[in-house]
């Protein structure tokens, strides 16, 4: 199981934010801010805190099949100004394998050292400063790094600007980074694909933490202490408060806080009983209550009559009796119409006309014709009004106008109008509001204002009822839309009245000690229930915010990165570890450490990422430092290198600075052999002042046939750190010596061309000590062929068959050309007569060539 497919059998018990965080760094490789914005939604929402978001989670889909990745290479760097003192516009090269760059101490090595540490990959990164030793420490460092990834890319250019994950693949080694291997806990810098996954979820397990502890914070801190200290102690709602949390209920403080009418009217009744309890005459206060209650009553009985004459069954009533008398008005003149004959006066049989036959009656009845029938047609009969003899055709009308006046529809109207006038007037009289009322609502006032202006309001609009509804009746019109409907204060009253009774009761009665703190007791729970109800919404709120607060803390939880770390370690150990361990011993017998028993030991993990420290096999709590050498640590330092090297996905390029600090000649060749061989397989660049060393690395990439590439850094007028492709003459090898002395015979020609004797002798002289020095090489390098190195410790045995072949002429030719050199070498002052001429350009060449002639022919023959 590759480790990719463990964190996704891992990831599946995970937060869903997680989840979808592996998935966006599986495919992104890096979390952005908006990343960490959205996962903190979705950690939010899974405890109700945001609204869902889609969360897509880390699948196999997922999963790449991973591959090394392409290997980085240096290819220069160009200072253009502003490190150290480094001289300005200076470029140093280096190659695809093994590339020396030589320097004496203080020549600028360390200059391009410290920018390559702030480009690549090192354990101890260190500031750049400017020229301090020449006051120029303002001016930024300008330079530039070219590189390639993998093999035949175009170049790639870093600026120093920002960092450069390609550039993170080479590893520089230095002093300090030695110093670091040695002391301190190290992670595992270079791991398997995916498994700096764990570090990077933690990064994000931070930054979502943050995220959620400031929103956590900004929901404040509780408002109940302040609302608590107002609360009677020791009642229910005091006690719900003071274990108000989270899982609180909202209904069970809004059920709490619910102050119904009646609980509001018996708190009343509490306090003022207690009241009248402490009063000093209670008969004289019973008296008093007594005249009030009668006013109340009075008080009760006319709002009661009032509301029952504007109620709206009163008032439909006399609107629905006005529409039946309309009715049967019209149902009277329809009958009328057809009773009476044609031709009677207009008007006859309308209201006016009843009205004067009703009179008539009465005239009748009382004065013309007592005890008899009206109207009275009978022989020598008066008619009651116009008191003329009645014909036949006048008795006839009569009795026809008694018929209609007497029938059941003219009964029922006059019924309904005596019914709606008699209703009508109800209205009419009604006084809504009256001198005892008023003087009553003004004793209202004084301890129960707000019901004295309930009550008073309720009056006025009732009586604009009243006037509504008398307008409409009297103008013959519907009741309009805009009536005002019956406001009702009766039941406020008569609380009012029981509570004025209850006193009087109470105060009657007497009350003890028990009763008296049974009273308070009750009191002071609904007093607390009433300060409850008017801060309601704060108790709400309050809630709530516990409520967001356990949600962020559960949030915060899913935070925690022990089980990242966990599995970080675990997975480490199974993938890495081993390797990392046994890379290292293989490492110290590359090197032929056999002198301490020193191991790279597991000491856990913390925040995602599993960490190692080399210690003392035997004695792993003794620090390795005061046991071991300085040659000795540098050695352990080199072989913790590799090895962590040997955990990296890629073979990028890797960079030492002076790996031969303290280092003696037992360790020299092991870290040259094994630099080379680490050139094989990658780019390795080594900064070096020891020549001695320059040499065996010289010497084992000829044996390893690996390609070389010198540098040289000096110190010149122009600053430290100029570049050149030539090695001090010092470090030259018997070719490149005889390349160097063609190139200065040109130079010391041409000044002899151009008249300059004394110019010429000069450099002819300085290039004879040259040529003797070359002559001494190239006896150790070409005709012994390495077996004898001067400062090299062994002596090659392996290679002495080859020196068999050493002939007489060859020791001729060494002893003539180093006696002709030695002639003409400065510092050996000659007798003015025994002055030879100094060889001319001609002869000069001759000589060198006949070192070049020599070291060809014994090397050809040597094949």
């Amino acid at each position: 199981m590759t480790v990719l497919q463990e964190i996704l059998e891992w990831s599946q018990d995970r937060p869903a934010w997680q989840r979808d965080a592996l998935r966006r760094l599986v495919l992104n490789g890096e979390l952005s801010e908006e990343d960490i914005d959205d996962l903190t939604e979705i950690c939010k929402s899974s405890r109700g805190l945001a609204e869902q978001r889609d969360v897509v989670p880390l699948g196999r889909e997922h999963v790449p099949d991973r591959t090394a990745g392409a290997p980085v290479s240096l290819v220069s760097i160009f200072h253009q100004r502003g490190v150290n003192a480094l001289a300005d516009n200076q470029t140093l090269k280096f190659g695809p394998g093994l590339t020396v760059v030589y320097g004496d101490n203080g020549a600028g090595k360390t200059g391009y050292i410290r920018i390559l540490k702030n480009a690549c990959r090192t354990r101890a990164q260190e500031p750049i400063l400017g020229n301090i030793v020449f006051g120029n420490k303002t001016n930024a460092p300008v330079v530039s790094i070219k590189y390639k990834v993998g093999e035949g890319s175009d170049l790639r250019e870093w600026t120093f600007r920002s960092e450069d994950p390609f550039l993170s693949r080479v590893s520089v080694f230095d002093t300090q980074c030695a110093a670091f291997y040695l002391t301190e806990k190290t992670d595992v810098l270079f791991r398997p694909f995916g498994l700096d996954l764990f570090d990077k979820l933690v990064k994000a397990c931070k930054a979502i933490r943050a995220k959620l502890e400031s929103e956590q914070r900004a929901l404040g801190t509780s408002a109940l202490p302040a609302l608590q200290s107002t609360i009677p102690a020791g009642t229910t709602v005091a006690k719900f408060l003071a274990n108000v949390n989270s899982l609180t209920k909202l209904e069970d403080a809004q059920a709490l806080a619910q102050l119904s009418k009646e609980d509001e009217d018996r708190l009343e009744l509490l306090e003022k009983s207690l009241l009248d309890l402490q009063a000093n005459d209670p008969q004289k206060l019973i008296q008093q209550l007594a005249v009030r209650a009668n006013r109340v009553k009075a008080l009760v009985r006319h709002l009661k009559d009032v509301e029952a004459a504007l109620s709206d069954d009163p008032v439909k009533a006399v609107f629905e009796t006005r529409t039946e008398g309309n009715r049967k008005s019209e149902e009277s003149k329809r009958l009328r119409e057809a009773t009476f004959p044609q031709g009677l006066l207009p008007g006859t049989g309308g209201d006016t006309w009843k009205a004067l036959w009703e009179s008539a009656r009465r005239f009748s009845k009382e004065h013309t014709y007592p005890g008899k029938p009206f109207p009275f047609v009978e022989e020598g009969a008066k008619c009651s009004l116009c008191q003329q003899d009645l014909d036949h055709a006048a008795a006839h009308r009569l009795k026809q106008f008694e018929e209609f006046v007497a029938s059941t529809l003219e009964q029922e109207l006059r019924q309904i109008r005596d019914t709606f006038s008699r209703q009508r007037r109800v209205f009419a009289d009604l006084k809504t509001t009256t001198e005892a009322v008023e003087e009553t609502l003004k004793e209202i006032r004084i301890d129960h204002e707000a019901l004295a202006d309930s009550i008073s309001a309720a009056l006025a609009s009732n009586e604009r009822r009243r006037i509504a509804v008398l307008s409409a009746l009297m103008g013959n019109k519907d009741l309009a839309a805009d009536c005002p409907a019956l406001v009702s204060v009766v039941a406020e009253a008569e609380s009012l009245l029981v509570q004025i009774e209850e006193r009087i009761k109470t105060l009657r009665t007497g009350a003890n000690d028990q009763i008296r703190r049974s009273m308070t007791a009750e009191a002071q729970e609904l007093r607390a229930r009433n300060i409850l109800t008017e801060n309601l919404q704060t108790v709400l709120n309050d809630i709530e915010r516990q409520k967001k607060c356990a949600a962020y803390s559960l949030c915060i939880d899913d935070t925690k990165t022990q089980a990242i770390t966990a599995k970080s370690t675990s997975v480490t150990k199974a993938v890495v570890s081993q390797k990392l361990k046994q890379t290292f011993q293989e490492e110290l017998a590359n090197l032929s450490f056999q002198h301490a028993e020193v191991e790279l030991k597991e000491i856990g993990g913390a925040d995602g990422v599993f960490y190692h420290k080399l210690v003392l096999t035997r004695a792993p709590s003794v620090e390795l430092t005061r046991v071991v050498s300085e040659g000795e640590q540098r050695c352990l330092s080199i072989a913790a290198f590799f090895a962590e090297l040997s955990t990296a996905d890629d073979l990028s390029g890797i960079v030492f600075d002076d790996p031969m600090s303290s280092l003696d000649f037992r360790w020299r060749n092991a870290v040259a052999r094994r630099l080379v061989e680490e050139s094989r397989k990658r780019q390795v660049i080594v900064f070096t002042h020891d020549v001695v060393f320059l040499l065996s690395l010289r010497q084992y990439a000829d044996e390893l046939g690996v390609e070389l590439l010198d540098q040289h850094v000096r110190h010149s007028g122009i600053g430290s750190g100029v570049c050149t492709e030539e090695l001090p003459w010092v470090a030259l090898p018997v070719k490149k010596k005889i390349g160097y002395l063609k190139k200065c015979w040109q130079e010391a020609a041409r000044r002899s061309r151009d008249g300059d004797q004394d110019g010429y002798e000069k450099e002819a002289k300085f290039l004879y000590g040259l040529l003797r020095e070359a002559w001494e090489r190239a006896i150790e390098e070409v005709l012994l062929g390495g077996i004898v190195v001067r400062y090299r410790p062994g002596v090659q045995t392996q290679h002495i068959a080859q020196i068999a072949d050493i002939s007489p002429d060859d020791c001729k030719s060494v002893e003539i050309a180093m006696t002709k050199c030695s002639t003409w070498l400065p510092g050996h002052d000659e007798a003015a007569a025994a002055r030879a001429p100094v060889p001319g350009p001609k002869e000069l060449e001759a000589d060198i060539r006949d070192l070049e002639n020599w070291v060809d022919e014994i090397r050809k023959r040597r094949k």
